[in-house]
């Protein structure tokens, strides 16, 4: 077995409203020191775990120490259910905090990373866990989607997106990010746009100083 298929892992799990859904971990080389959880883009659009976004974070940060988990929203792949606009799919996202907890992380700091309609899934949570330490939200569809100010909670976020975006354009994640309180960071690239082909290594690049900035300002 190589050393990259020792690391992973796939799991069943419990949305928290009862459905099974499915995903994998994947553990860096020593004990991690933190996790990150990476909600996918929107199902309806051909989003789940294996889009090239959530692939590359998945298999990226680990090797900064985190463990990784990605998962197939309701009704996508092995994941029991269908697509309920956002809502329901929150049952699914605060299942997979609840498992990393319930299987000896819940100490750990915890990322939660939401690429397009998984950022939107995450803004839509109610409440934050303990363990949440950040928030990456990567070109969120702001354009397409309502995103209400109200709803982000108290917590550093990142907000990525490339300038030639047409589902997360510029402006309106400027006027939402202008309304927000708190450790807010906007990080705008020039030259992507919304799927970030050939780009994903920047995207990471980006995420990875910020990620330990947070760490710093947690300890």
């Amino acid at each position: 077995m190589s050393k990259t298929q020792a690391h992973v892992e796939k799991v069943l799990f419990k949305s928290t409203d009862g459905l099974t859904l499915s995903g994998d971990i994947h553990r860096p080389d020593s004990p991690p020191r933190g996790t990150a959880i990476i909600a996918h883009p929107h199902p309806l659009y051909g989003g789940n775990k294996d889009n090239n976004v959530v692939e590359t974070l998945w298999r990226a940060l680990p090797e900064d120490g985190f463990l990784t988990f990605r998962f197939n929203f309701r009704g996508v792949g092995a994941s029991e259910g269908g697509f309920e606009e956002g809502i329901g799919e929150t049952h699914d996202l605060k299942g997979a905090v609840q498992f990393l907890k319930d299987t000896g992380y819940a100490n750990l700091p915890c990322f939660l990373t939401g690429y397009s309609f998984g950022a939107y899934v995450i803004h839509l949570l109610d409440t934050l866990p303990n363990s949440v330490k950040g928030i990456i939200m990567v070109s969120p569809p702001v354009s397409m989607s309502v995103f209400e100010a109200n709803r982000f909670k108290a917590c550093p976020t990142l907000f990525v997106t490339g300038d030639r975006d047409l589902f997360c354009r510029v402006e309106y994640l400027e006027k939402l990010v202008n309304h927000l309180k708190g450790d807010i960071s906007l990080k705008v690239i020039p030259g992507i746009d919304h799927f970030w082909f050939g780009k994903e290594k920047t995207l990471v690049d980006t995420i990875r100083p910020w990620i330990e900035s947070c760490l710093k300002g947690a300890s």
